[in-house]
């Protein structure tokens, strides 16, 4: 984008009447608890990190001190979804908010940007991927935000459960908007999953010297925790035991993978009124769902967590987990969609040593061995590699290859050109990654010491995420501290047992993760031929991919790495452009469904993919 004209940073004007501001902008009578102190801790001009559960009104956090500060607050957020559920709230409010992410066309992003340098926003959501686009930052300095907000804040940190490295580039760019005048513009970060050590590397990423902390609301007192043990095969029949009962609904039932959300969902149909959520929906359906479920149609969704990030629905009564989550931070922003009403609500989770082993394996797929790091990197040298020469020298399949070289580069061991030529990097990125490695398995480690620890579970989860201001009271009503009120304890007897399903499961790992899947990769001798077509190893042999189809893909995305300057395989890893070569979808309902596709990559880059599809056709 370029922008011609220059805006002058006016001087701001004493902050408004924050209590006013809440009733006569924001319809509350009263602010929360905590809510009141930082506001005006952050109205004030001062650096800030919050770390709040979900539902406790971090949100306003911002919003009122950016308004009373008069100007333009600057709101970082990773989620489009987030983004846009927050904007249309803002907008109902007769608020001026607008955002820039990829979902947007090129024209709607540069008169959103025009809007900001005209002081014509209270506030402008933007995708930390932005600040990648040339320029962007010093368009967005040429008129100073009164408030930057970082949101999701804990995926700035290595050691946060949906760390992004978008987001730990933030601190390069904040220093444009903080150095422009004598009084820089102040920041806060917000989070609910934030660990003490993920505080402490925010506040190190983003530069701040001296900033006041807030790490409050942990403790859900209406909100009981149960831990059941059941082992896969009968957990469907125990959900819909346990969800029989109208006052344990609304209710959402999370489940590990796309398969087993809508094979529950199936269970629950006949009985309630239910329906499954996952990514692989295509984009109408998953929204119909939900859209259903906020408005009372639907009483139960069965989800992976592609769901919950941004939803407001104050009446769910349950939330079931139906297999162990990954991290301890994932699970306790789950539960805390329950009750947010604040009546009585209960957090059921069924688990098993089966499900610590599934995140075992997809440990080691996700982040291969610093072995299989190593391979490659000493493959390197000072002269440009070709990728495919390279990728000779790791003893790996072509799927973990990529995974391989996108880990060794995150972490500093290889440039990437943007003809996909190798050169080696740093040699302390090994280091790094063991230590990020570690601290995924760390997080496993905690979840199971979490079901297995004859302790309150609330208490846990306060000592969890460092909440100094909790009394250090058990809770009173979990499974450890209650037992005999449990609503799981009519079940107990019961067994739900599917002998096929069981058998099916026997001595097998399911594979089917809400993430998207992902194909093989063209190794060295599938480059192109003569003969046009160029088989793919692995599951499918016999199959042939079209090699001017995937040239042309191949060329589209060096275009976009070179326009982003990033690497290309951060575009699209070889393996999603197979798939797309292969299968030649024609809308994007049918892009949804081929591997390697979620709804983030559809929107993103859906209708370039399909121009391309449809001019090799």
């Amino acid at each position: 984008m370029q922008f011609s004209d220059v805006h002058p940073v006016s001087r701001e004007e004493a902050p408004l009447d924050l209590r006013a501001l809440l009733q006569t902008r924001f319809g509350f009578a009263a602010f929360r608890p905590y809510q009141e102190e930082v506001c005006r801790t952050v109205a004030s001009g001062r650096d800030t990190l919050l770390v709040m559960p979900t539902g406790a009104g971090k949100s306003l956090c911002y919003q009122l001190p950016g308004l009373a500060r008069r100007g333009t607050t600057l709101v970082i957020s990773p989620l489009i979804a987030l983004m846009e559920d927050q904007v249309a709230k803002l907008q109902k409010q007769s608020l001026r908010a607008e955002r820039i992410h990829s979902g947007r066309d090129r024209e709607e992003s540069r008169e959103v940007c025009r809007a900001y340098l005209d002081g014509r926003l209270d506030y402008l959501f933007v995708a930390p991927e932005r600040f990648r686009v040339p320029g962007f930052s010093q368009m967005l300095a040429r008129r100073r935000p009164t408030l930057i907000a970082v949101d999701e804040a804990h995926c700035i940190s290595q050691w946060g459960h949906d760390f992004r490295p978008d987001y730990r580039m933030l601190g390069e760019h904040l220093p444009l908007f903080r150095d422009l005048t004598s009084t820089p513009t102040p920041v806060v970060a917000l989070t609910a999953t934030a660990t003490p050590a993920v505080q402490d590397d925010i506040v190190l990423q983003l530069g701040f010297r001296d900033c006041s902390k807030f790490i409050h609301g942990f403790r859900r007192t209406n909100l009981a925790i149960e831990v059941v043990e059941r082992n896969p095969s009968a957990r469907p029949g125990f959900i819909e035991a346990l969800l029989k009962d109208p006052a344990r609904r609304p209710a959402i039932v999370y489940a590990p993978t796309r398969k087993t959300a809508e094979s529950i969902a199936s269970t629950l149909s006949s009985k309630m009124r239910t329906a499954a959520y996952h990514a692989g929906l295509p984009l109408r359906e998953r929204d119909a769902v939900q859209e259903r479920f906020l408005a009372g149609d639907l009483e139960v969704i069965v989800a992976t967590v592609a769901f919950g990030m941004g939803v407001d629905k104050a009446d769910i009564r349950t939330v079931l987990h139906a297999a162990l989550p990954g991290s301890v931070e994932a699970y306790y922003q789950e539960i805390g969609r329950a009750g947010r009403d604040g009546l009585p609500s209960r957090a059921v989770l069924l688990q098993a040593f089966i499900d610590r082993k599934q995140h075992e394996f997809f440990l080691d797929r996700d982040y291969p061995s610093v072995a299989l790091l190593g391979q490659l990197f000493e493959t390197l040298g000072d002269r440009p590699v070709d990728k495919f020469a390279a990728r000779q020298h790791v003893t790996a399949n072509d799927e973990t290859f990529e995974r391989v070289l996108e880990k060794l580069w995150l972490h500093g061991g290889v440039g990437v050109g943007a003809e996909e030529q190798l050169v080696r990097g740093n040699a302390t990125w090994a280091r790094s990654y063991d230590a990020q490695r570690s601290h995924r398995l760390d997080q496993i480690d905690r979840m199971s010491r979490f079901v297995r620890t004859n302790a309150c579970r609330m208490l846990q989860l306060v000592r969890h995420f460092g909440d100094r201001n909790d009394a250090a009271a058990r809770c009173g009503s979990c499974d450890i501290c209650a037992p005999r009120e449990r609503i799981t304890a009519a079940l107990d007897g019961v067994a739900f047992e599917n002998s096929r399903a069981k058998s099916s499961r026997k001595g097998a790992v399911a594979r089917d993760t809400d993430r998207p899947s992902r194909g093989r990769a063209v190794n060295a001798s599938d480059k192109p031929s003569a003969r046009g077509t160029a088989k793919r190893g692995g599951e499918d042999d016999t199959s042939e991919m079209p090699i001017e189809l995937f040239e042309a893909l191949r060329a589209w995305r060096r275009a976009e790495a070179q326009r982003h300057g990033i690497p290309a395989f951060r575009i699209l890893p070889d393996s999603a452009l197979i798939s797309v070569a292969k299968v030649r979808p024609s809308s994007e309902e049918a892009l949804l469904a081929v591997a390697g596709f979620g709804p983030s990559r559809v929107a993103k880059y859906g209708q370039q993919l399909l121009g391309i599809v449809s001019q090799q056709r």
